[in-house]
C-alpha cells in the first residue's frame, strides 16, 4: 500500500517537522511511505501533478492555519478525479470541531486529531487489514454508514524519546530553516494560543536533545528554529542545551528560541550576556502592556522585569531580540495599543513583530468571542476584523503601520535617520511617527506598488521635506544610513553625491598605504581586495571611513571611523 504524506509550507525555506515525525515513527513497519513537500505559493496544477504521479492509495495532509484552505481545494480535486483514493487530514487545524469539518468537507475520509504519531501508526496497521476495525483507534475520526464517527481522545505521549529523530541523513537543508522541538506543551495558558490546550509541559531527555542537535548542526541549514513555546521554562536545562550548541555549532547557524523574558533570573541573564555574537535569536511574546488585557488572556507578566531583562540583553549586543505585539486582544483599543507599542519600542529590540489576533478553534479566546464582540474572518487564518474595543478602520490603520515598522525599523537600514526623526519630530510617541508616515504613504499612493530599498530612502527624505522639517543634520543621518547599508550604491544627488566623489581619486592611494591599513584593517583585510571594501564620505564636518563586513549580521554590517586627522596628515606628507 502506497501512502503519501503531503504538506504545504508557507515558504520554500521552511522544512515541515510533522510529516517527518510521522514517517520516522513508522520506519520499523512494512509501509511504503513517501513525503511530498510543497509551498502555498506554487501552482496548484504542479502540486496536483506531483501528487497524482505518486499513485498513492492513501493521501495524508498536514493541516495548519496557513495551508488549510489550499488543502481543502486540492483534496476536493483529488477526490473528484480519483474517487478510489482515500484522503486523511491531521494537524492542529483539523483537531477541533472535527464533525463539522468532515461534514463540510465530504471528500475527507479520515481525520487524526490531537497528537498524531501513535494514532497514525495504529491507523496504518489497521487500515491495511482486509477487515479493519477503526473503532479501537484513539484520536481518529472516520466515516461509517455515511455518518462521521469520532473515537475517544488519545492521551498525550509521556515519554517523548520514543518519537524518532525526524530528519534523514541525506536531507538537503542548505540555506533552509529547519524546525526542532526539545519539549511539547507550555507552562502558561494564554487564551489565544493553541499550546495552552496541552495542560502540561513534556520534555525530551537531554541526552536525546544533544544527540539530535549533533546531527542538526551539520545539516548546512540557515537556521534551527526551536518550536518550544517557552524554551527557558527550565533555565538550567536551557543553559545546558545552549552550551552544547555553542560547542558544536561549527557552521555558524542561527538558533531561534521563543522565551518568556520576565521569568529570567540573574544567573541566566549573566549567562546570556557571554554567548557568542549573532548565534542566537530570542523571540519574546509581549502581546500587550495593558494590565487588564494581560489578565484577561491569562498572561501574568511582570512588566518592570521584562523591561530590565530586555534592556540588559540588548546592552550585550550579542543576541537578536524580537518582541511581539498582538492587535485585537480583549480590552486593547487603538489608544491602548499605541501605549503598548511605545512601551516596547523604547526597548530598542532588533525587531518589533506586529501581529493580529487569530481566533483559533479550541482556544479560550474562541469561547469568548461573544463576550468581547470579536468579529473575525471565516476562513483561515481567522484573523480579527474588529472587536468591542477596536474598529475595523483602526485595525486597517494598524495594518499599514505594521508595514512601515517592518520596512523601516526591522531591517535596521534606517537607524540614524529614524533616531533623528523620533527624537526631533515625534519626541512624545514613536507610534505617532509610524501613524503619520503611513498616512503620507496613503496620500501619495505608495502602498499600491513595491519599492526597492534605494527608493525607501528617497520616500523618507521626501516625507521629512513635505513636513518642512528638512535639516542638514537629517540629511547627514540619511546619508550615513545609505552608505552604511548599501555598499554598491552610489550616493544619489539628493544626498549630495559630491560628499563621496571627492575621495575617489585617492582611494587606491589609501589602499596601498601601509599606515592606513595598519590603523583601520585587520590582518585578513590587508590584501588587494581592500580597495573595493571601503568608502569615504563626508558626514557633516567629518570624513567617515566605511569598511563593509557581513551583510546579514546587523551587529557587524559595517565598521566606521572618523579619519579627518589621518587625511590631513597624509595631505601634509604629500605636500612635503
Amino acid at each position: 500500500m502506497k501512502v503519501l504524506l503531503v504538506t504545504l509550507d508557507s515558504k520554500f525555506i521552511h522544512a515541515n517537522l510533522a510529516v517527518r515525525y510521522l514517517k520516522k515513527f513508522c520506519k520499523d513497519d512494512d509501509f511504503d511511505i513517501e513525503i511530498k513537500e510543497f509551498t502555498i505559493n506554487q501552482k496548484q496544477e504542479y502540486i496536483l501533478g506531483e501528487i497524482f504521479s505518486a499513485n498513492a492509495e492513501l493521501i495524508c495532509f498536514s493541516s495548519y492555519v496557513w495551508n488549510i484552505e489550499y488543502i481543502k481545494e486540492i483534496a476536493y480535486i483529488i477526490k473528484e478525479a480519483k474517487n478510489n483514493v482515500r484522503i486523511l487530514c491531521g494537524g492542529p487545524e483539523v483537531s477541533f470541531e472535527v464533525e463539522k469539518f468532515m461534514n463540510d468537507q465530504s471528500f475527507i475520509d479520515y481525520v487524526i486529531f490531537g497528537e498524531g504519531e501513535l494514532t497514525f501508526r495504529e491507523f496504518l496497521l489497521e487500515y491495511q487489514k482486509s477487515c479493519p476495525n477503526l473503532k479501537t483507534i484513539k484520536g481518529l475520526a472516520y466515516r461509517e454508514n455515511d455518518k462521521v464517527a469520532i473515537n475517544e481522545n488519545r492521551e498525550l505521549i509521556t515519554n517523548l524519546d520514543m518519537i524518532n529523530y525526524p530528519y534523514e541523513e541525506d536531507d538537503n537543508f542548505q540555506d533552509k530553516i529547519i524546525y526542532y522541538e526539545s519539549s511539547r506543551g507550555c507552562p502558561f495558558c494564554c487564551s489565544f494560543c493553541m499550546s495552552s490546550i496541552d495542560k502540561r509541559m513534556r520534555t525530551f531527555s537531554l541526552d536525546r536533545v544533544k544527540k539530535d542537535l549533533s546531527l542538526l548542526l551539520n545539516t548546512g541549514a540557515r537556521q534551527i528554529k526551536f518550536v518550544d513555546r517557552t524554551f527557558n521554562a527550565d533555565y538550567k536545562r536551557s543553559m545546558e542545551i545552549m552550551d552544547f550548541i555553542v560547542k558544536h555549532n561549527k557552521n555558524n547557524m542561527t538558533i531561534h528560541f521563543e522565551i518568556t523574558a520576565d521569568i529570567i533570573n540573574d544567573e541566566f541573564l549573566n549567562y546570556v550576556k557571554k554567548l557568542p555574537v549573532n548565534m542566537f535569536q530570542f523571540e519574546i511574546g509581549v502581546q500587550s502592556l495593558n494590565g487588564e488585557t494581560l489578565a484577561e488572556i491569562n498572561r501574568r507578566m511582570n512588566i518592570q522585569r521584562l523591561n530590565e531583562v530586555v534592556e540588559c540583553i540588548e546592552s550585550g549586543r550579542n543576541i537578536h531580540i524580537h518582541l511581539d505585539l498582538i492587535a485585537g486582544l480583549p480590552y486593547e483599543g487603538y489608544e491602548s495599543f499605541k501605549t503598548s507599542f511605545d512601551g516596547i519600542h523604547k526597548l530598542h529590540a532588533e525587531k518589533i513583530q506586529l501581529g493580529f489576533l487569530k481566533v483559533l478553534k479550541g482556544t479560550k479566546i474562541y469561547e469568548d468571542i461573544k463576550k468581547h464582540e470579536i468579529r473575525y474572518r471565516n476562513v483561515s487564518p481567522y484573523e480579527v476584523i474588529c472587536t468591542k474595543y477596536i474598529s475595523a478602520e483602526e485595525i486597517l490603520k494598524l495594518k499599514n503601520i505594521e508595514e512601515q515598522v517592518d520596512k523601516y525599523y526591522n531591517e535596521k537600514y534606517f537607524e540614524s535617520s529614524l533616531g533623528y526623526i523620533l527624537k526631533n519630530l515625534f519626541p512624545e510617541s514613536e507610534f505617532e511617527f509610524y501613524e503619520d508616515f503611513s498616512v503620507y504613504w496613503q496620500q501619495n499612493n505608495l502602498y499600491k506598488m513595491s519599492h526597492s530599498r534605494k527608493k525607501l530612502y528617497k520616500i523618507l527624505f521626501d516625507y521629512v521635506k513635505y513636513n518642512d522639517k528638512l535639516t542638514d543634520e537629517f540629511v547627514y543621518c540619511l546619508r550615513y544610513d545609505y552608505v552604511f547599508n548599501n555598499q554598491q550604491e552610489e550616493l544619489p544627488n539628493y544626498l549630495c553625491r559630491d560628499a563621496e566623489d571627492r575621495y575617489k581619486s585617492i582611494k587606491r592611494l589609501l589602499a596601498n598605504n601601509s599606515k592606513f591599513k595598519e590603523m583601520y584593517f585587520n590582518e585578513a583585510e590587508k590584501d588587494d581586495k581592500i580597495v573595493n571594501e571601503f568608502r569615504i564620505v563626508t558626514i557633516g564636518t567629518d570624513d567617515v571611513l566605511f569598511i563593509y563586513k557581513e551583510k546579514d549580521n546587523i551587529f557587524n554590517r559595517c565598521r566606521t571611523y572618523i579619519i579627518n586627522d589621518f587625511l590631513e596628515e597624509m595631505a601634509y606628507e604629500q605636500k612635503g
